[in-house]
Order: C-alpha cells, then structure tokens, then sequence
C-alpha cells in the first residue's frame, strides 16, 4: 500500500471525513479533520475560497499570521540576547527593538480581531 494511502486511511480511523471536493492543486480527495481541510498528497491544509473578496480576506489574514510569528520569533532572540548582555548600549538598543517588535505583535493582534 502506499503511503499516502495509508495516511489516508490512518486519517479515516481517526474519525476524519473524506470529502467530495478535491485539492485544487493535485485533485486528490480533501479529508475534513476537526475544521480544517487537509490534503493528503500535498500534505497541507486547504482553505476554501467562495468569493473574491473572500479570497483576499484569507490571503490578509495568512499574512498577518505570518508576520506574527516573525515578530514573535524575533522577540525570542531578543529575550535571548538580553539574558546574556552586559553592555549598557547594547542593552538599551536592544530595549528598543524589542518594545518595537511588541508594537508589531499588538498591532497584528488588532488586525486580526
């Protein structure tokens, strides 16, 4: 059996739906898990887009989630460096990006609701 046979019935005795509707980018068939559309051939989620404005909300909101964790990422090695510094300068330099990079996650938060 293959694999993505076998992903696919492991998805199937895990109580998710194989739908009717196929991946737009191989027509494999689009399993349901949970709220989520997943295809098991690309081996990614799948976002159902009805409208073109739709299409653009999905897309806004994608990148937003993206930019997020980017910030949050960044916040990260910042909070790292920080543990580790000792030169005034370079601490206060480092304050400042990180309130910046804190405005950015607040900002895209915003966004987002």
């Amino acid at each position: 059996m293959s694999d993505e046979i076998e992903r696919m019935a492991d998805l199937l005795k895990s109580g998710a739906t194989m739908l009717s509707d196929t991946c737009p980018q191989c027509q494999s068939p689009l399993f349901k898990v949970k709220n989520e559309l997943l295809c098991v051939k690309c081996n990614r989620p799948v976002v159902v887009v009805k409208a073109t404005e739709d299409e653009s909300n999905v897309v806004a909101a994608q990148a937003l989630g993206k930019l997020e964790q980017t910030a949050l990422m960044k916040i990260n090695e910042i909070n790292s460096s920080l543990k580790v510094e000792n030169d005034p300068a370079k601490i206060e330099k480092l304050r400042l990006s990180l309130s910046d990079w804190l405005t950015v996650v607040e900002r895209v938060r915003k966004l987002k609701s």
